[in-house]
């Protein structure tokens, strides 16, 4: 079977570099001479997508992540077949609506009838059910359940097959627009999902894709409506979210929410309030505002006396935290963009617009004296405020190789696992993504191809360290930019000499009170280099701000 699919894979690519020869140079072609072939040529790649999912399925069901070193089969996807996490994502529910076995929510008993609820009464005359006879009603009543459910799978089995008769002719886009929708139905109504998928399959072939995705909504509602019940008044809160997408062209960012309606009645409530003239305006100023753009104004209002309020509690910190260099800011102009600790770069006119009141309180410097302690040795487990926000200079986003998770997102990681005695200081510390961090091999053994985080002194870094033994730095765009390695380009700061052994405690004494602070001649990411230095006037405080 494997030679076979071989020689159709061999004889699809040498067709398709052919393909690409003939279109290397489009003056040599007419429309009216190709349009009917490439059609053709789109109807029988709308096959791929059922490939893809039967394929994505089988790396989910013999344990694909493994080759990546990974517990998940999307991490195969994504470094071994090159595609995104949204579609690593979509192929992987693809396959299994169309090869798992379907989901069947449990049957729900029987209401209790009359005579059932009057059997207390009967019990006072002793006439109420006896012991045997209860039994023989809850086996009766599994029995009953049991025969619903295997009934209900029988019938999702078979419309699981048409669904995969369908599939074979119907495009990505298609689908995954048709699995978006089928992704918003209740957790009580997810017995019906393999019906409405073969409904939808079918559909496709006769509909764009705005208006199938139109339809299955419209279909999803309906079943979702049959389990909005007065019994169950929290069925729709698995359904809340809330998501932040990256900088378009025009510099705005899209932020979808999705809520239930008492939280949008308070939201709405509260924003409402800024509708009023000249709310959130300095005196004297002419409002010539939308109302969309007050709601904003005022929602943001609200955002920022949260962080004051919060502020105390972190030491006096803020909750954004931008990364730069003394060189950064000497050459930014009204273009240049700042790194920050949530992944989404600002200009200096959003700083500005952010407030640069007490600036000072949480600005952080790669020179002069060291005032922040970045070892805590065994004191504690969890990492500083001072030592994320040195994090954030030394690697800007999660240290895995190519990853650009923000430091927002990013968990301290123990290059030398605390169980096995490692010490939270700065050299024994790399800032990993939850998805990463769990991938981590804390034996440090690359078992079972596992990988793993490694310092390395010449390069004043942490690494990850493959099972083919390379160790690899992360190169992404957001770990380029931070500003500890600008500063390296630059060549202003020598490297380091020393760090902590790979898989061994780095010795150092215990301090028999407070953490004592890193002299000169600490060694870590930022040794080497002028010490981490805050200014005086920072009221720095136990925790800091929320990463």
């Amino acid at each position: 079977m494997a030679t076979e699919l071989g020689k159709h894979v061999d004889t699809i690519g040498n067709a398709l570099l052919q393909i690409r020869d003939t279109f290397a140079d489009p003056s040599r072609l007419k429309f009216d001479d190709v349009h009917k072939d490439m059609e053709r040529l789109e109807a029988f790649f709308n096959a791929k997508p059922l490939i893809d999912a039967s394929f994505a399925y089988i790396c989910e069901r013999d344990d694909a992540g493994r080759l990546a070193g990974a517990k998940y089969p999307n991490a195969y996807l994504k470094e071994f077949m090159g595609l995104s996490p949204k579609e690593a994502f979509d192929r992987l529910a693809r396959g299994k609506d169309l090869f798992a076995e379907p989901e069947i929510p449990e049957p729900e008993p029987e209401p209790e009838s009359e005579n059932e609820a009057d059997t207390d009464a009967g019990d006072l005359l002793d006439f109420g059910e006896t012991e045997e006879e209860r039994l023989a009603r809850e086996a009766e009543e599994r029995r009953r359940r049991e025969q619903e459910r295997r009934k209900a799978e029988d019938a999702a089995r078979k419309k699981q097959e048409e669904a995969r008769k369908h599939a074979e002719k119907v495009s990505t886009a298609k689908q995954e627009a048709i699995r978006q929708e089928l992704d918003k139905l209740l957790d009580a109504a997810k017995g019906e999902r393999a019906r409405l998928l073969a409904s939808a399959l079918a559909e496709a072939d006769c509909r764009d894709v705005k208006d199938l995705r139109a339809t299955v909504r419209r279909w999803v509602d309906a079943e979702n409506r049959k389990h909005r019940k007065p019994q169950h008044p929290n069925a729709g809160m698995e359904k809340r979210s809330l998501r932040i997408g990256q900088p378009g062209a025009d510099g705005m960012v899209d932020i979808q929410m999705k809520a239930t309606r008492g939280d949008a009645a308070l939201i709405k409530a509260l924003a409402d309030k800024g509708l009023v003239a000249n709310s959130n305006l300095p005196e004297g100023i002419e409002d010539y505002r939308s109302p969309q753009q007050r709601r904003y104004d005022q929602c943001i209002a609200i955002l920022k006396h949260f962080d004051d309020c919060e502020k105390p509690r972190n030491g006096g910190a803020a909750s954004l935290v931008i990364s730069v260099t003394a060189d950064d800011i000497a050459d930014a102009d009204s273009t240049t963009l700042f790194s920050t600790n949530t992944g989404i770069e600002v200009d200096i006119f959003d700083i500005v617009r952010l407030g640069t009141e007490g600036a000072a309180e949480y600005l952080l410097t790669i020179d002069g004296a060291t005032q922040v302690p970045l070892n805590l040795y065994r004191t504690r487990r969890t990492a500083s405020i001072g030592q994320r926000i040195a994090l954030l200079a030394v690697q800007g986003v999660c240290s895995w190789a190519g990853c650009s998770a923000p430091l927002t997102e990013c968990e301290a990681h123990h290059i030398l696992a605390w169980i096995r005695g490692g010490d939270t200081n700065i050299a024994n510390l790399t800032g990993l993504c939850r998805e990463h961090h769990r991938r981590n091999n804390d034996d440090c053994d690359n078992s079972f191809n596992t990988s793993h985080m490694e310092y390395d002194a010449e390069a004043g870094r942490a690494g990850l360290r493959r099972p083919t033994g390379d160790l690899e730095f992360n190169d992404s765009d957001g770990a380029r930019n931070c500003a500890v390695s600008k500063l390296r380009r630059r060549k202003k700061h020598p490297r380091p000499t020393s760090a902590p052994p790979h898989c061994e405690p780095p010795p150092s004494e215990r301090p028999h009170s407070d953490p004592p602070r890193p002299s000169s001649g600490d060694s870590g990411p930022l040794a080497g280099a002028a010490p981490l230095r805050l200014p005086a006037e920072f009221p720095f405080g136990p925790d800091g701000p929320p990463f």
